[in-house]
């Protein structure tokens, strides 16, 4: 774990550095990808501005709403998103309530829209899970796995799980965020449809998502499942109905 770095008398803290790395690959990619879908780069940057405030917002709050017990009694870390601490469900609908707005107003495919982001998303994800592995939050659970992981001192993993050897959930999201990527690259090469690409992001994080709750540590269960599966299994069924309901009209 490495939650701080040290540039001369300078502390920059790992998780908002790959936060930031992840931020500005999303943007990239979203470029490379929207000049095929005839989106101007001037159009993903305006965007890029509104999503990275309320995407921020949103998984800071599915977080802090996850863990209203702890913030009650320590409201002034709600805003201390530095030292980690975020959903990344929470931001993907806030982030994608903006873009639906915005490609409103502004008068843009929103399925070309979200089609030319979903590359850039997956490996942000990717890179952002990094972060969380140096920060040592997004742990797993106890393990007898020969890589299980003890984090120090300090970290929020250690706090729950003093001394264990625990799932490095991170790393196994920051590669599978890798894979894809790799995926929805190859997919855009042979794109047949608007829509097709985020459609397959949604699927496979959902599915990705839902599984991996089994092995990361989560304070919270209702019904035996975690808020972040209740979540993606929701986003999954809406994805789906959505998905046949379209090939129906088009039949």
């Amino acid at each position: 774990m490495l939650p701080t770095i040290t540039l001369g008398n300078l502390p920059i803290h790992t998780f908002g550095l790959f936060f930031g790395l992840a931020y500005l690959t999303a943007i990239g990619l979203t470029i490379y990808f929207g000049r095929q879908e005839k989106i101007l780069p001037d159009q993903v940057l305006d965007l890029a501005i509104y999503v990275i405030i309320f995407s921020v917002i949103g998984a800071r709050l599915f977080y802090v709403i996850g863990l209203w017990h702890y913030f009650w009694q320590n409201p002034w870390e709600i805003v201390m998103v530095q030292n980690g601490g975020i959903v990344y469900l929470g931001g993907l609908l806030a982030g994608f309530l903006t873009v639906v707005v915005y490609s409103k107003l502004k008068n843009i495919n929103l399925l070309k829209m979200l089609d030319s982001m979903a590359p850039g998303l997956a490996l942000a994800y990717a890179i952002g899970r990094l972060g969380c592995f140096f920060n040592g939050c997004c742990f797993g659970l106890p393990t007898t796995l020969p890589w299980g992981i003890v984090f120090p001192k300090g970290s929020l993993a250690d706090f729950y799980c003093p001394e264990q050897h625990l799932h490095p959930t991170q790393l196994y999201a920051a590669g599978l965020g890798l894979l894809a990527f790799i995926g929805l690259a190859l997919i855009y090469r042979r794109k047949s449809f608007d829509g097709q690409i985020i459609y397959w992001w949604i699927i496979y994080y959902t599915l990705y998502r839902f599984v991996i709750e089994f092995f990361r540590f989560s304070p919270i269960h209702w019904a035996g499942l975690t808020p972040s599966q209740w979540l993606a299994a929701l986003i999954l069924g809406a994805t789906l109905a959505g998905a046949y309901y379209f090939r129906r009209q088009r039949v």
